[in-house]
């Protein structure tokens, strides 16, 4: 039987939820850069009209972020609880096991398969609950990297523009591009690391 321990996937979870509540805080700060720009670029007048469509995906990558991070810390909890009650089954049927196997020779020793029978069934049902859920977590995970992506495409579009919109204003549009990029290689590098992590809650089972 699969050697399960709720303690470490509980700590494994709660890491996934903190480093996207991480992302999160980053994706905020990514919006409120996107509303500084499109000030920015509306002052700039049609020299940054190009500009001005970018903020709105710079919006959309910070509100996809956010939203998925709450999925995320969702499905952080709820394979968490998961894995509490798969081991606390997982430890009933060994110790019914153990049981039966002690009292082989008692009466009515056969009384004790039903409940073992009827908790392996349980058992197997909230494994496979547990196996979807990551399935799902990663899938989100997976997801949130591709559009992270999206966001040095954004950086390099947008220096392209700032550079259209001329001397008074190219340079407060550039340092708009580099807070969007450092902020996506700081989001991707939190949501790497919950990848791992979620590979990890998968193959221990």
């Amino acid at each position: 039987m699969t050697n399960l321990n709720s303690d470490n996937h509980f700590v494994t979870a709660a890491i996934v939820a903190a480093e996207l509540y991480k992302a999160r805080e980053i994706a905020n700060d990514i919006s409120l850069t996107a509303s500084n720009a499109r000030a920015l670029a509306l002052r700039a007048g049609q020299g940054a009209a190009g500009f001005r469509a970018i903020t709105d995906f710079i919006d959309q990558l910070a509100e996809t972020t956010v939203k998925t991070s709450d999925i995320i810390n969702l499905k952080a909890v709820t394979i968490s609880q998961l894995a509490t009650v798969t081991v606390r089954k997982r430890r009933s049927i060994e110790s019914f096991t153990k049981a039966a196997k002690m009292s082989k020779d008692a009466e009515y020793v056969s009384s004790i398969a039903e409940p073992i029978e009827k908790i392996k069934a349980e058992y197997a049902v909230v494994l496979r609950e547990f196996h979807r859920e990551v399935l799902q977590l990663s899938e989100h995970l997976d997801n949130l990297a591709r559009e992270i992506k999206t966001a040095s495409v954004l950086s390099a579009m947008s220096r392209v523009e700032a550079s259209q919109s001329g001397k008074k204003f190219e340079e407060g549009l550039n340092v708009v591009a580099d807070n969007v990029s450092n902020a996506a290689v700081q989001i991707q590098q939190h949501v790497m690391l919950s990848q791992s992590l979620c590979r990890d809650l998968a193959e221990e089972y």
